[in-house]
């Protein structure tokens, strides 16, 4: 089969498209033929050898961590061939290939009339962002909720996630032409984070603040949030786009104690590894979503021999929502 394949880490052109053999399957796994993988930051910090101590995989390595395909090897489990199946898996899934291997009980089952471009674009950026809103801050409709990257993969999920929840939406971007994607999503209101968008946050509450905020941004953020936070409000932080910074985080809270802030870090995996029926819950409520038409996922799609392209453009800023990587050579 053909597969992208890591072998030293490195820029872009790192990514091997070669041929290796077929994986072959432990008990209680299934064969997947891979119809639509979805590029992940994680795969360009891996690629880079930037991993924290202990996290980087051994070498060679095929990315991916989610996806959508059809069975074509049950392997004595209760899934039969041809059924869709869509999956989050964790690092290690390999798939930016042909075909990966995937436990039976970690893949959720769709019914024929499923589109696997749109199911395949959804598990982690969709998973994370219901995560967030529904079991991390528990959302109550009429709130306000600030997102950060309102164009990007969470950003785009949490817009149309948070107003099917009956949210107050605002976005950030950082570029004109995507804080106008983030309006055209469904957001209430969009600023250009690069303008005082601080101010323009207060004015549109009414001085009260946001209720949540979505941050995977972070760096020195923190003290912009915790300003236009409202009393009880939350901060929920999933990425460091930006980097640690050199906040003191504790002193910035302590300067808004009175509003009695919740920070939480929302990493999916913690959750993925500890408590699997709750993300297996909750991607069975986001596909329940997408087959009532609340919810539509934004994604490209490129030929999987074009892995490398697909990390420049994420890495330069050029992905709208995801782009989707097409193993099928037709």
């Amino acid at each position: 089969m053909k597969a992208v394949v890591l072998e030293q880490v490195g820029g872009s052109d790192k990514l091997l498209y070669k041929d290796i053999d077929i994986p072959a399957l432990a008990e209680g796994d299934v064969l997947v033929q891979m119809k639509a993988v979805p590029v992940n930051f994680i795969d360009t910090v891996i690629r880079e050898g930037n991993m924290p101590p202990g996290m980087m995989p051994d070498l060679p390595y095929i990315s991916g961590v989610e996806g959508s395909g059809i069975v074509v090897e049950s392997n004595g489990t209760a899934l039969a061939k041809g059924q869709k199946v869509a999956f989050l898996g964790p690092i290690g899934s390999s798939t930016y290939a042909e075909y990966t291997a995937v436990n039976a009980d970690k893949l959720i089952v769709l019914p024929d009339s499923a589109n696997l471009m749109e199911v395949g674009a959804m598990p982690v950026t969709y998973f994370t962002a219901y995560h967030m809103l529904h079991n991390v801050v528990r959302a109550e409709p009429g709130k306000f909720a600030l997102i950060y990257a309102g164009s990007g993969g969470v950003g785009t999920a949490l817009i149309q996630l948070a107003k099917v929840a009956g949210l107050n939406v605002i976005a950030l971007d950082r570029h004109d032409e995507k804080v106008m994607q983030s309006l055209k999503l469904g957001a209430d209101f969009a600023f250009n984070s690069n303008d005082n968008w601080v101010e323009k946050v207060k004015e549109v509450t009414a001085g009260k603040g946001v209720n949540y905020i979505f941050n995977p941004v972070a760096g020195n953020t923190i003290a912009q949030d915790l300003d236009v936070l409202a009393t009880l409000g939350h901060i929920v932080v999933f990425g460091f786009l930006a980097g640690i910074g050199e906040t003191n985080l504790q002193a910035e809270a302590v300067k808004h104690f009175g509003k009695a802030p919740t920070i939480t870090y929302s990493e999916i995996y913690a959750t993925y590894f500890n408590d699997y029926p709750l993300v297996k819950a909750s991607m069975e409520g986001i596909y329940k979503l997408l087959a009532e038409g609340k919810i539509m996922p934004v994604y490209s799609t490129m030929p999987l021999e074009e892995a490398a392209k697909a990390h420049d453009l994420l890495e330069n800023g050029k992905v709208l929502g995801k782009v989707l990587l097409t193993p099928d050579r037709q």
